[in-house]
This record gives structure tokens, C-alpha cells and sequence, in this order.
């Protein structure tokens, strides 16, 4: 790459041309008409031409100087909008949320149109971990989890309970048509009963809960991923556990709930590092979830 004259010499030649005058060159840049002077015959000298005529009170452009200022001229907006541009990516706070599959695409997807509306300089990113991430942990700024409503986090984090989310039993329709499909909760003894890490040990209370005996591992299919578990429930693969989030599924009959009773207790809860909330973008996140899940 061919050597480039001083930066400060150009802006001196770029400002005075523009102006045809060294006292309002250094005015706007906010030094001496001297040093105006000095910057150009500098650059004069290393390009070796000349671009100034200097008449009694005024200068004129040479030639080569006309063509050259419409060419510094392009080049510095290109520096200043790429600066701006710079700038801009450098204000954009990014923030990290940590939550599950099931409820990025049950719950959260639809509202975050919103939240982009109302924060244009945030950069969301949903991030989907197999198993609880820690906030503060893995660039991770926030965590949003399902546990038992009187559930509190590990010290050095601090949660808030987003709305309560009862679980009751949910199958396909067909599979309620096959032979054997239970007429009453008691029949879930005898039922393919999926289950995943999150709602595990909520099986064993429901199933308590409603006087049954725990059908054990001979009846199980466990699933983590949460998609892929709803989804065994809707291809007929067994009966799973679920709360009001599959509204659309039930009204839609891919998924039915054939029993009243419910399992009481659990929610969603938003976690975050104690010293989280100075952060602008955390603590507007954190507003605003607060308000969509009480609206």
C-alpha cells in the first residue's frame, strides 16, 4: 500500500480549499492560520506540486487541486460515516437469556417484537443450554426457569417469580381412542408416561396427588429436549406433563387434557447475578418481561 501524506496536512488542504481562505481553515479546525500555512506547504512538498495559487487576499485552486478535493472530500465521509457506523455497534448492549426451547417458542417468541420496538440498542441473544445455566456464567446475563414457586436460587443470585404455571397430564386424541385408553386417572398406571429432567420428579407429585402409585421406570420414556417430549405426546408416544403454555396445541386438538387435576406450585422465574440490574439493557429486559408476564 502506497505511503499516505499526513492525515492533519489533508484536513488542513481539505478545509482551506473548501473555504478558499486559511483564516476560516483554521477556524473551523481550531488552529493558527501559521499552522494552516505550514500543514500545506508540507503536503505541497511531498506531492511535489503545487495546490494553492496565493493571490494579494485570496488563494485559488491549481488544477491538480481541483481534482483532488472532490477526492479527500469522498474519502473523509467514508471515514465518518464508518466511524459512526463503528460508533453505533459499539453503544449496542448485547444481553444474553438463558431459557428453554419450550418456552422461547411458546411464550416468549411472539412478544419480542415488542421488546425489540421498545429497545432498538439491545442486542438480544436467546441462548438454549441442556441443563439450568448460571447467570454470570458462559456470557450468560439472565436465565429464566421453571421450579416450584417457594424455589429460591443459590446465594450470589437473585430471581423473581414470573407467573405461576400449574402441569396436568396431556396426550394425543388418538391415543385416547385406542383400547385401553384410561376412562379415569387411575388409569395412567398402565400408560406410556414421558418424562424429562424439568418435570421428572412433578410426574411423581401429580401421580401422588391423585392417588396413584408411581407407574415406574417400565413405563417411562424420558426425552430432554423439550420440543422433541411435546412433540412424542402429539405423535401418541405416550402421555406428557404440561402447563397452560400449550394453549394453541389444545385449542387446535393436537393435544388434549382429559383430567381436572392439577399439579399447583411451579412457575417461571426470571434469575440473574445480584449486581445485574445496574446494567441498562438488563435492567430494561427485566422490566419488561415483568410487565408482559403480569399483563
Amino acid at each position: 500500500m502506497a505511503r499516505l501524506p499526513s492525515l492533519s496536512a489533508l484536513r488542513a488542504f481539505e478545509a482551506a480549499a473548501r473555504h478558499l481562505s486559511f483564516t476560516k481553515a483554521a477556524q473551523e479546525l481550531h488552529i493558527t492560520q501559521a499552522a494552516v500555512s505550514y500543514q500545506i506547504r508540507m503536503l505541497e512538498d511531498e506531492l511535489g506540486a503545487q495546490l494553492f495559487v496565493r493571490e494579494k487576499r485570496s488563494v485559488v485552486l491549481t488544477e491538480g487541486a481541483q481534482q483532488l478535493l472532490p477526492v479527500l472530500q469522498r474519502a473523509f465521509s467514508e471515514i465518518a460515516e464508518g466511524i459512526e457506523a463503528f460508533s453505533a455497534v459499539s453503544r449496542e448492549e448485547k444481553l444474553t437469556v438463558a431459557l428453554s426451547t419450550y418456552f422461547a417458542i411458546h411464550w416468549l417468541s411472539r412478544r419480542l417484537g415488542h421488546f425489540s420496538h421498545l429497545h432498538p440498542d439491545i442486542q438480544l441473544r436467546l441462548q438454549h443450554p441442556e441443563t439450568n445455566a448460571r447467570p454470570g456464567v458462559d456470557g450468560v446475563d439472565m436465565a429464566i426457569v421453571w421450579k416450584e414457586r417457594h424455589w429460591s436460587p443459590e446465594p450470589g443470585l437473585n430471581s423473581r417469580l414470573l407467573f405461576t404455571s400449574a402441569v396436568s397430564p396431556v396426550c394425543s386424541p388418538a391415543l385416547l381412542e385406542n383400547p385401553g385408553s384410561p376412562a379415569s386417572s387411575q388409569g395412567l398406571r398402565k400408560q406410556a408416561l414421558l418424562r424429562d429432567d424439568v418435570h421428572y420428579e412433578a410426574w411423581s407429585k401429580w401421580l401422588e396427588l391423585a392417588g396413584i402409585d408411581d407407574a415406574g421406570p417400565a413405563y417411562d420414556m424420558k426425552i430432554n429436549d423439550p420440543n422433541v417430549y411435546l412433540q412424542a405426546a402429539i405423535d401418541g408416544r405416550g402421555w406428557a406433563l404440561a402447563d397452560e403454555l400449550i394453549a394453541d396445541e389444545i385449542s387446535l386438538k393436537r393435544l388434549v387434557r382429559p383430567f381436572d387435576l392439577s399439579l399447583e406450585g411451579y412457575g417461571y422465574f426470571i434469575v440473574y447475578r445480584d449486581d445485574a440490574l445496574e446494567r441498562p439493557g438488563v435492567r430494561a429486559f427485566h422490566q419488561w418481561i415483568t410487565q408482559e408476564s403480569q399483563a
